[in-house]
C-alpha cells in the first residue's frame, strides 16, 4: 500500500520541487577564461564521441546591437546515428537531440554548462522508440555528462522524471501543400515575424522527410537569458517539419507549458515575452498556411 501511494504522489512531490533545479543540470566549470571554458567543453564532448556540430555565439550577436551581456554561448551537438529514425517516430525529441549545451557566466562572473534533463523528454515519448534507439538517446547523455563532469568541480545526476500529462510540443498537421513548398513558406514567414532562421538541420533528405528550423530572437533571447540562463538549453528554438499521413506535421516546444512549469521563476515581463514567442510562431504558422 505505501508503495502504490509512493508513486501515486511521486508526479506530485517532483513538480512541487525547484523545477529549474529539476529539469536543467548544471556544471560549475573549473576553467576561470570564457572562450577556453567554451573549447575546453567542445573538446571534451568530442573525446567522448558527442558529436559537436556548431556553437551559438549568443552574446556576441546580442553585444552587436548595442546592449550589454555576459558571456553566454551555447555548444550544439549530440547527433546520433540513428537520429533519423528516432526523430521520425518521436519528433518532439527534437528537442534533446540534436542537444544544446548552454556555456554562461552566472550573475557573480563564475562559468556554468547546463544541458536539460533528457529524462523528462524519454518518459514522456520513449516508449515509441525501439529498445536500441532509447539506449542509443540515453548513451549520448551519458557521455555528454561524463564529458562535462571531467571539467567540473560538482557531479550533478539527473534525476527522474514521471511523464507529464500535457504534451511537451506544440504540433499541427498542414494538408495541402507539399513538403518544400510549405517549408520555403514558413521559413520566409518565420523570418517576417524576426523569428529569425540561423540554420536549417535537414535530417532527412528522402520521403519521409524531416527537418529541423533552428530559429531565433535575440530580442527575447536576451530578455530571458538574462534571468533563467537554463532556457538556453532549448536554444536556438527548434521548430521541426515532417511528412506525416499526405501532409507536412511541424511543432515546438510547447510554451504554455513552460510557462505552467517555470512560471514562478520569471516575472510578469518575461512570462510575456514567452507568450509574444509563441504567438509570433503561431502567426507565422497561419501565414504559411495561406490563412
Amino acid at each position: 500500500m505505501a508503495k502504490v501511494l509512493f508513486f501515486l504522489l511521486f508526479p506530485l512531490l517532483v513538480f512541487s520541487m525547484d523545477s529549474v533545479k529539476v529539469m536543467y543540470i548544471t556544471y560549475n566549470l573549473k576553467e576561470k577564461d570564457f572562450k577556453k571554458a567554451v573549447e575546453n567543453v567542445r573538446s571534451q564532448m568530442e573525446r567522448e564521441g558527442v558529436r559537436v556540430m556548431r556553437t551559438l555565439t549568443i552574446s556576441d550577436a546580442i553585444r552587436a546591437r548595442g546592449k550589454d551581456f555576459r558571456n553566454y554561448y551555447v555548444v550544439f551537438g549530440c547527433e546520433t546515428e540513428r537520429m533519423e529514425d528516432i526523430l521520425l517516430k518521436a519528433p518532439a525529441i527534437s528537442n534533446i537531440v540534436p542537444c544544446s549545451v548552454a556555456v554562461y557566466e552566472d550573475k557573480d562572473k563564475r562559468i556554468k554548462a547546463t544541458v536539460i534533463n533528457h529524462r523528462l523528454f524519454m518518459a514522456k515519448y520513449g516508449k515509441t522508440l525501439s529498445r536500441e534507439e532509447r539506449q542509443e538517446v540515453m548513451k549520448t547523455y551519458r557521455s555528454l555528462h561524463i564529458a562535462l563532469a571531467q571539467l567540473s568541480t560538482n557531479r550533478p545526476r539527473a534525476m527522474r522524471l514521471p511523464p507529464p500529462k500535457e504534451e511537451l510540443v506544440y504540433e499541427e498537421t498542414v494538408q495541402g501543400l507539399d513538403f518544400d513548398t510549405f517549408k520555403t513558406l514558413y521559413k520566409t514567414a518565420l523570418d517576417g515575424v524576426n523569428m529569425n532562421i540561423l540554420d536549417i538541420v535537414d535530417v532527412r533528405k528522402e520521403s519521409p522527410k524531416f527537418s529541423i528550423f533552428l530559429a531565433c530572437n535575440l530580442s527575447y533571447g536576451e530578455a530571458i537569458l538574462k534571468d533563467v540562463p537554463q532556457f538556453g538549453t532549448l536554444a536556438p528554438c527548434r521548430v521541426y517539419l515532417y511528412e506525416k499521413n499526405g501532409g507536412v506535421a511541424t511543432g515546438y516546444i510547447n510554451i504554455p507549458f513552460l510557462l505552467k512549469v517555470y512560471g514562478r521563476h520569471l516575472g510578469k515581463d518575461k512570462v510575456e515575452v514567452f507568450k509574444s514567442a509563441d504567438k509570433d510562431i503561431k502567426q507565422a504558422l497561419k501565414e504559411a498556411k495561406g490563412e
